[in-house]
């Protein structure tokens, strides 16, 4: 049963009024979590990277014995007093959860777009340890977390394979493999287990769910040939690669009632192609979004490749990117807490593509290319 199918009224109920622990993730398939010991959550995570073996967790109270058996990843106990972040989207999850006192190292500070995070790196309070191959191993004993959480390509990931043999605990994350807007969002509830917030996680995901829900029930009412055409991406290091049909870019703009142009094309990942096969299928597309990483205006397209001039969307001023929220540093807030509020991307694409909807929404993360 999908989202689609639960009466928005009722994902609102659950939220703030049924019983908030013990309750099942709906939506996210890589991450599980067992309540069912007294003292103790088992945590499993899936598909950390392409081909990975189930991971597991124990998080276990403050002086409580651990479960039984050796099969764990690391025992971690709870709560969380201090955490270092390698991912920059588990930092709006630490933020909505209160605990950004909790957080004392992260990779780097450039990444970070949370202006009181931010500030905390750049004052010391937060440390900068690097990460791949100038990940500072010692900087992270000598800031004594209870857990580092990290994504991993794949299980010789020098990042990972260091921290566990120098003894530290590690939390693998595969949020990003998650092929659905508020699967990706539901892994705020691995950060309430870690701090112990797990009300005030599943409250908060319960009103973002239900927010989402409640527009893409709006939009299941767009007729199909009142649903724009959408070109994706750009070119990139001589191809073009756009998101499969099945991917979460995908059905992020299916959600928003868009007709995706490779939509019809299978696969959760990428695919690869030229300008010529771009230009055929989208040349006459209604709007373009996600674009390259530094255009911020339309003289950029054109100093990229003259070409790219003919597709319609450039010529009609319809061109859309994520650049909404950028510091002067270069952090992008969109591939921070974007995938932590899908409600509010969602609210974006719906303002953009039928603004009928949504008419007093205010874009967030996305701006017009002028």
């Amino acid at each position: 049963m999908t989202y689609r199918q639960y009466p928005v009224l009722i994902l609102l109920f659950a939220a703030v009024l049924s019983p908030l622990w013990g309750q099942p993730l709906q939506h996210a398939t890589a991450l599980s979590m067992d309540l069912s010991c007294e003292h103790s959550t088992v945590i499993t995570i899936r598909d950390a990277w392409p081909g990975a073996e189930p991971l597991q967790y124990a998080l276990v109270e403050r002086g409580a014995p651990a479960p039984g058996g050796d099969g764990f990843e690391a025992v971690i106990e709870v709560p969380v007093r201090r955490i270092v972040s390698l991912s920059s989207t588990a930092i709006p999850h630490i933020v909505d959860l209160g605990m950004t006192d909790r957080l004392v190292g992260v990779d780097t500070g450039d990444y970070i777009y949370n202006a009181a995070v931010h500030e905390r790196v750049t004052v010391g309070t937060i440390a900068e340890v690097g990460s791949g191959d100038s990940l500072d191993v010692e900087q992270i004993i000598a800031v004594q977390p209870d857990v580092v959480v990290t994504s991993v390509m794949g299980f010789d990931d020098p990042t990972w394979q260091r921290l566990t043999a120098a003894g530290v605990p590690v939390v693998v994350l595969a949020d990003w493999r998650e092929n659905a807007p508020l699967g990706r969002a539901e892994w705020i509830r691995l950060f309430g287990a870690l701090f112990e917030r797990d009300e005030v996680a599943l409250r908060l995901f319960g009103e973002r769910s239900a927010r989402y829900a409640a527009m893409a029930e709006r939009v299941d009412a767009v007729a199909a040939d009142e649903r724009p055409s959408v070109l994706l991406n750009a070119p990139w290091q001589g191809t073009w690669p756009v998101p499969a049909g099945e991917s979460y870019v995908a059905r992020l703009f299916a959600d928003a009632g868009a007709d995706y142009l490779w939509a019809d094309r299978p696969g959760t990942g990428s695919l690869f192609l030229d300008l010529e096969a771009v230009l055929q299928r989208g040349a006459a597309a209604d709007f373009w979004f996600n674009l390259n990483f530094g255009w911020r205006a339309k003289s950029d397209v054109e100093a990229l490749d003259p070409r790219l001039t003919v597709f319609r969307p450039y010529r009609t001023d319809r061109m859309y990117h994520y650049i909404g929220r950028v510091r002067r540093w270069g952090a992008n807030d969109f591939w921070e807490s974007g995938a932590a509020r899908p409600d509010l991307v969602l609210s974006d694409l719906i303002h953009v593509m039928h603004p009928e909807l949504l008419p007093d929404h205010d874009l967030v993360y996305y701006r017009r290319l002028r």
